[in-house]
């Protein structure tokens, strides 16, 4: 397994205990001597700062995290995050306006700004300095900001591309306790933010941002924050072998139930909650907002597939459209489609003509890539490989999901022509005991670019019949085991309802599963994920 992600297994001390002496020096960042400069001077003289972020867990874990340390060191600051509805995304005239108001000598734009040229002028004419923190890919044009701290900017040396939002804000504040000449722990309080970000926009976890994720859950596990300890109660996790999966399942939608639902400043003042008896009382809130929001995910999920089964033009794209969406929750049904049919899937809210989309990615497809190829028929658009966001222009959604269509479509085929690797090793069902199992908990945290071990063991049966579990019966539970062996692996196929007849005939078959740990019910144990299967009379064949 170290082989395969080639890793020497001579030195794997790096891998399964990454330090966080081995962060790159903030200062290879380009414009971070300038950023540093600016925010003394604010210091100096007194001047408010306006934290403003986006709207997902992303930017609400940059603005907690900046608000944070910042105010513990003395600064005057306002945190903002605009409404999703009526200022929409990234840096708006709104929060520019509100900056001038409230007396703001300084924006810190977090997790969004990197295409905001216009507001940057704006701000410029209102006297307002502007920091970008940013990590997603920059347009044509580059903002005329005082500052702009985004690795993936032209001609910036920092060694790593790939950190979060959050995590381009922690640099900043990792760069501040330099020059304020505190320890180190000072920036490191917010490494809890960081794994939530990280985990939460699908970043790849690798090199910096695995030893950000590894020492993020080992602050939670050790002393969690009122606000994560609070939601982390609501949903029932156990602070100490909290997951990826855990964070994108149970911890994410609820931070994004205020944005999507009300405001994101509420999710905000959960993660800056002072004590537990105010996390509490925010985090019940997000949990209600998150109940009101799986209701309108159900409905919108329901009548996007209906148009899936109903329009077969498009062969290589999940892409559906609806008036009146929740705009809140598209990204959501986006994900849900690509487990119902596994394709990149687009889902666009028509509201008066304004057309919103939320796109979200198959690994190994660039989607926002891809996007940009269609841009003739967008008004703007934004994100990275994993996940985008588009505003298409009126008119134009069939046209745009035709283009998009035959460029998936291209980037498909020629995917096809390398091999691909379904699995990472080929094993045999009776070597995967318990122990096994629970000692491939060495390769966590996983995510893009660290995913789970996933094996191949052929010539099982079933020990037990097939049964349907979930909602309307949509996953399978099953358990798997050799010809000879009495050792029985138990398994969840999620979303194989509909091979649940096929499963139940096959005499011998090979199977494709992943492995993964869960805590439940006070005892951790494997998680067995069954991905794929084929009969032998299919092999045969």
């Amino acid at each position: 397994m170290l082989e395969l992600r080639g890793i020497d297994p001579h030195s794997t001390d790096a891998f399964f205990q990454p330090q966080l002496e081995d962060l790159h020096d903030p200062l290879l960042m380009h414009g971070m001597e300038q950023a540093v400069d600016r925010l003394m001077q604010a210091q100096r003289d007194g001047q408010r700062i306006m934290a403003y972020g986006d709207y997902d867990v992303d930017g609400a874990t940059s603005v907690a995290l900046v608000q944070e340390f910042l105010q513990n060191n003395g600064f005057d600051v306002l945190p903002y995050i605009p409404d999703r509805y009526n200022e929409g995304y990234g840096l708006s005239e709104e929060g520019v306006q509100t900056a001038a108001k409230q007396g703001c000598k300084l924006i810190i734009t977090l997790d969004c700004g990197i295409r905001a040229v216009d507001r940057v002028h704006d701000a410029a004419q209102q006297g307002i300095d502007v920091i970008i923190c940013d990590h997603h890919l920059p347009g044509p044009v580059m903002p005329a900001a005082h500052t702009i701290l985004n690795p993936k900017q032209p001609h910036c040396p920092y060694p790593f591309k790939e950190l979060s939002g959050c995590g381009v804000a922690f640099k900043l504040t990792q760069a501040l306790t330099d020059r304020f000449g505190l320890s180190p722990m000072s920036a490191y309080d917010g490494l809890d933010l960081v794994a939530l970000s990280i985990a939460s926009d699908l970043v790849a976890v690798t090199e910096e941002n695995r030893i950000l994720l590894h020492h993020g859950l080992r602050t939670i596990s050790r002393n969690a924050r009122p606000g994560i300890k609070a939601l982390l109660k609501v949903v029932r996790c156990d602070p100490d072998f909290l997951t990826v999966r855990d964070i994108i399942s149970r911890v994410s939608p609820r931070i994004n139930a205020a944005g999507r639902m009300a405001r994101a400043t509420e999710a905000v003042n959960l993660l800056t909650a002072p004590n537990e008896a105010q996390a509490n009382e925010l985090a019940l809130n997000l949990d209600r907002l998150n109940n009101v929001r799986r209701s309108y995910d159900e409905q919108v999920t329901q009548a996007a597939i209906q148009q899936l089964e109903e329009r077969d033009e498009f062969k290589h794209v999940n892409i559906v459209w609806g008036k009146d969406w929740h705009r809140g929750v598209i990204g959501i049904v986006a994900t849900r489609l690509i487990e119902h049919r596994y394709r990149p899937s687009i889902v666009i809210s028509d509201d008066d003509g304004v057309m919103v989309g939320s796109a979200r990615s198959t690994t190994g497809l660039d989607i926002h890539a891809l996007i940009k190829e269609c841009s003739e028929h967008l008004l703007q658009f934004g994100g990275h490989a994993m996940a985008a966001g588009i505003t298409v222009k009126p008119g134009a959604a069939l046209a745009f999901a035709q283009q998009l269509d035959a460029a998936v479509g291209r980037e498909m085929q020629a995917a096809s022509k390398r091999e691909p690797r379904h699995f990472d090793l080929e094993i045999n069902v009776a070597q995967c005991t318990p122990d096994l199992m629970l000692q491939l908990r060495q390769f966590e945290p996983f995510g893009p670019g660290s995913p789970a071990p996933v094996f191949l063991a052929r010539d099982v049966a079933l020990a037990y019949p097939p049964k349907k579990v979930g909602k309307d019966g949509r996953h399978v539970r099953v358990s798997i085991k050799t010809k000879a062996g009495s050792r029985a692996l138990d398994a969840v196929g999620f979303g194989m309802g509909d091979r649940h007849e096929a499963l139940s005939s096959a005499e011998r078959m090979d199977v494709v599963f992943r492995v993964e740990t869960e805590f439940y019910r006070g005892v951790l144990q494997p998680r067995i994920t069954l991905l794929d299967f084929w009969t032998q009379r299919r092999e045969a064949d």
